[in-house]
């Protein structure tokens, strides 16, 4: 028997959602500030650019304290990854539970992994840009 991929996303996905929710709000309230320097992108630190990652961090930051408006501003790529979360989540759900196809093709998990390049990659670019028109 042949298991599929969405399947155990899904179930790894209904796991890790409790760990990741109770971090991320202990990380909003307490853990940020208590870490201070040893957040910063130390590439950022040592050369004056940025990584493709910068403002991760804050990014989850913000998204745990509910303003979403300066989570996607420092790094869309966290809002992203709730939203692919959000949606593979209820499509398999919806696929599973609820529509009564008995045959359905795989939910292609590298679909919402190479999307999230595309992000990551477009908003690295996007600070590169403002970095050399600062200059």
């Amino acid at each position: 028997m042949r298991v599929r991929a969405d399947t155990v996303f899904y179930q790894i996905g209904k796991i890790a959602w409790i760990p990741f929710t109770a971090f991320g709000f202990w990380f909003a309230g307490y853990g940020y500030h208590a870490q201070g320097e040893l957040l910063s992108c130390s590439l950022r630190r040592i050369s004056g650019i940025p990584c493709p990652g910068c403002g991760g961090t804050r990014a989850f930051y913000y998204l745990f304290l509910g303003e979403f408006a300066k989570s996607f501003q420092y790094h869309p790529a966290v809002l992203y990854g709730v939203f692919a979360y959000a949606h593979f989540m209820g499509f398999y759900f919806f696929r599973k539970h609820i529509s009564k196809t008995k045959k359905t093709k795989e939910i292609q998990i590298p679909c919402y992994i190479y999307g999230a390049a595309a992000v990551i990659l477009l908003q690295w670019f996007l600070k590169l840009f403002r970095l050399t028109e600062m200059m």
